[in-house]
């Protein structure tokens, strides 16, 4: 027998209908990035020292945080979706990790003698760092 050409009444799994979207969460999402970027700008023309690298991380992180929930949509995706997401920021997280753990474990470079900058004790033009300038 045949089957039928009459739709059925069940919906396709692929023709689910798109929750509606309002454009306040998106207004107040990108209020917050304008506000996390001028704070961004304002602590880099700070020198925080020490402080500089977590406060630049914490802001890109919370950044990058709302874009991906609001505008990609990931409270609303399936579980290995977010599953997919986690996964990737831990591993973004240990690449971070052990590249500033490996550059906090070297040494502290040094200038060296005679060079025209940075150093508190130059020598005077075109002389090297055994002689003594005549006087």
């Amino acid at each position: 027998m045949a089957e039928s050409a009459t739709p059925s009444s069940k919906p396709d799994a692929d023709h689910q209908p798109h929750p509606s979207h309002s454009a306040v969460p998106y207004l107040v999402v990108w209020l917050a990035l304008l506000g996390l970027t001028a704070l961004t700008y304002i602590t880099g023309s700070m020198h925080l020292g020490a402080w500089a690298l977590p406060v630049a991380l914490t802001i890109a992180t919370a950044k990058s945080a709302l874009v991906a929930v609001i505008f990609m949509h990931l409270n609303e995706s399936s579980g290995a979706t977010r599953l997919v997401f986690a996964t990737a920021l831990v591993f973004v997280a240990l690449l971070i990790f052990f590249t500033v753990a490996d550059v906090a474990t070297r040494f502290k470079l040094a200038t060296p003698a005679g060079a025209p900058f940075g150093t508190e004790r130059s020598q005077p033009e075109g002389l090297l760092e055994n002689q003594v300038p005549d006087e």
